[in-house]
């Protein structure tokens, strides 16, 4: 609305935000269904939601450290693809149902994705997210609680972090096993270490390394 007018100024601020699905592993759901997990992220167009809500302004999220200089540019980056997304759900076990769903064992595939009341960016990334999930044959719904969050109680819901100085912060807290902004239950032993390893060297190189080992372990078991 503003850009180009000759008495204003416009800044674009650059932040580390990111948004994502944050899966409850403490849920029965996950416990029994997170080898499903990567064909959700094929099955999920991130640009066109990005494009959509964001209209246009920042990029493609992959890594929770992605714009800190400790970034590796290599990870699985698990960018759309529904084809991949059909071959994951099939080597599952899952086959479609007479309405067209994913099912496995008799079961439908189908969760909820929760997003924060009065956060409308959040909102609409879980509604748009919802519907290309449906257009794949998966049963996810969007979803505003009323009353909030239920960390414990939830499928999965939008979240928001970011770790733009100091790598260690809103990764080793997040992701590490058991530790105090680890709202997810998340547990892998391989990311323990490293995350713990860069937290105890000032070596940068060394830093460095672990923080590359970090996404590669949390990219390759997003469970």
């Amino acid at each position: 609305t503003f850009d180009g007018m000759d008495e204003l100024t416009v800044y674009d601020m650059k932040t580390a935000d990111y948004r994502g699905i944050l899966y409850n592993f403490w849920n029965p759901y996950w416990q029994e269904n997170a080898d499903l997990i990567p064909a959700v992220n094929y099955a999920i167009d991130r640009q066109a939601i990005l494009d959509a809500v964001l209209l246009g302004c920042g990029e493609v999220a992959y890594s929770p450290i992605q714009l800190n200089k400790y970034n590796y540019d290599g990870v699985e980056k698990y960018d759309y693809d529904p084809a991949k997304a059909v071959a994951v759900l099939e080597a599952a076990g899952c086959v479609k149902d007479a309405d067209g769903y994913w099912s496995r064992g008799g079961e439908r595939i189908a969760f909820t994705i929760n997003a924060t009341p009065g956060d409308q960016v959040r909102i609409d990334m879980a509604m748009i997210a919802a519907q290309q999930l449906q257009q794949i044959g998966l049963d996810v719904k969007a979803n505003v609680p009323a009353d909030g969050i239920d960390w414990g109680g939830q499928e999965c819901c939008i979240i928001g972090w970011g770790s733009p100085f100091d790598a260690d912060d809103h990764t080793y807290k997040v992701f590490g096993t058991d530790k105090g902004a680890n709202y997810s239950g998340y547990s892998n032993a391989d990311v323990d270490k490293y995350l713990t390893a860069a937290r105890q060297t000032n070596v940068d190189s060394e830093r460095a390394e672990n923080y590359k080992q970090f996404q590669i372990a949390l990219a390759d078991s997003p469970a």
